[in-house]
């Protein structure tokens, strides 16, 4: 019962509605019953809308109902397809009066896989109108390793690649901290997250995040959403102006180290109206404008004119759109000639957060970890945060009345 009212405490500080969902109702049971403690935990949504789901425990697990019953002490592991019936979720065996379940591995050296993939932690399966959704209750670390593994192939300096991690840990414990109750945090292929067999495939990463085991940053007592910019052009902008989110974060900053020699790292690109209609789904182009942060200058939207509408695009879906490759950056101004709309701009990346151009630079002048993210994400602290509990206590600490 202390972590279910550990997570009610979070709840009600982030302003967040308690659901009835599997997560807000058997969280005291761990997501390794070999664990001393449980430690902070992502849900990331696997798959949804399923009819049927190989499912596999290799070695002992237990199985639990929505209300932490233990339905099934199982010592020798399970391979058989899951399903929903209309009696019970059926999973060799009908389990009957239930269409929630959780699957916990009771042994460190124990698994789970979904369709023939592993995963560390627990795994729950619901039936929403017959039809399976699966979810991985994975600690946060783990998390890291499988979803940063496929984003840095080349080497990066030791101290950057710690920043980096403690960046992407704080991200993750914001993901969770605004919907502590949540059904799922994350779904797989939004964060590229591929199980546990992806873990021990990058040793740079792997040596970061261990190095920098359960760091994370605050802002005003609180994790925020957290990221990072491969050249910032100088400039900076904050999560909540780019992303158009409400919520609390760090400022945008100058970056000098970017600032310097710009001009070599400037790109163009030009389209014809045409084809930028066609892309943007439109019939033609008779007006083209930006959506700019007055600090940075980075740009958050686009708007585009033709004869019949007006459509409008985050940053996000323009790149998409238009590609990466040829829109590197959200620092650029547009051009429109007859024929034509023509993109200038210079850096890489969403422009927010750390900027790892600099970081990189910082690097080789002898700068640590800690030094390079204060120099980005200024006004945050770094915190030791190992489990929710940890989280409960910082937000009562920040939200405890002063003494006078």
């Amino acid at each position: 019962m202390k972590m279910i009212n550990t997570l009610i405490a979070v709840s009600l500080f982030m302003g967040a509605t308690a659901s009835l969902s599997l997560h807000a109702r058997n969280v005291e049971i761990p997501t390794d019953i070999s664990q001393n403690e449980k430690p902070a935990t992502i849900k990331v949504l696997l798959a949804q809308d399923q009819e049927k789901i190989l499912l596999e425990a290799k070695g002992s697990y237990q199985l639990y109902d929505p209300f932490s019953k233990l339905l099934l002490d199982g010592s020798s592991g399970k391979r058989q397809w899951i399903s929903a019936s209309e009696n019970g979720l059926f999973w060799g065996d009908l389990i009957p009066g239930t269409f929630q379940v959780r699957i916990v591995p009771t042994n460190s050296n124990s698994s789970l896989l979904v369709n023939g993939i592993e995963y560390r932690g627990c795994i729950e399966v619901y039936a929403n109108k017959g039809k399976l959704h699966i979810i991985n209750e994975v600690d946060i670390e783990r998390y890291l390793k499988s979803t940063m593994t496929s984003l840095f192939l080349n080497d990066v300096d030791d101290e950057v690649m710690d920043a980096v991690a403690i960046t992407a840990r704080t991200h993750a414990y914001y993901l969770v901290s605004r919907k502590p109750t949540a059904t799922w945090h994350v779904e797989a292929q939004e964060v590229d997250y591929q199980g546990y067999a992806l873990t021990m495939q990058n040793t740079p990463i792997e040596r970061a995040i261990n190095n920098t085991r359960f760091m994370a940053m605050t802002y005003q007592g609180l994790p925020f959403p957290a990221t990072w910019t491969k050249d910032s052009g100088g400039k900076t902008a904050d999560f909540a102006t780019i992303f158009r989110k409400e919520t609390r974060c760090p400022q945008g900053v100058e970056s000098p180290y970017a600032a310097h020699n710009k001009q070599s790292r400037t790109w163009t690109f030009s389209i014809s109206k045409q084809d930028l209609a066609k892309a943007l789904g439109a019939t033609r182009v008779s007006e083209f404008s930006l959506y700019q942060d007055n600090k940075s200058q980075k740009v958050y939207g686009a708007r585009l004119k033709d004869d019949a509408q007006t459509y409008q695009f985050d940053f996000a879906q323009l790149q998409k759109a238009l590609g990466n490759v040829r829109l590197k950056s959200n620092d650029f101004k547009v051009q429109m000639t007859a024929d034509k709309v023509i993109f200038n701009g210079v850096g890489e990346g969403n422009g927010v957060g750390l900027c790892l151009f600099s970081a990189n630079a910082m690097s080789d002048k002898g700068e640590k970890a800690p030094k390079i993210l204060a120099a980005f994400f200024p006004e945050a602290k770094l915190n030791n945060i190992r489990s929710f509990e940890d989280m409960e206590r910082m937000l009562i600490s920040e939200n405890a009345p002063s003494k006078k």
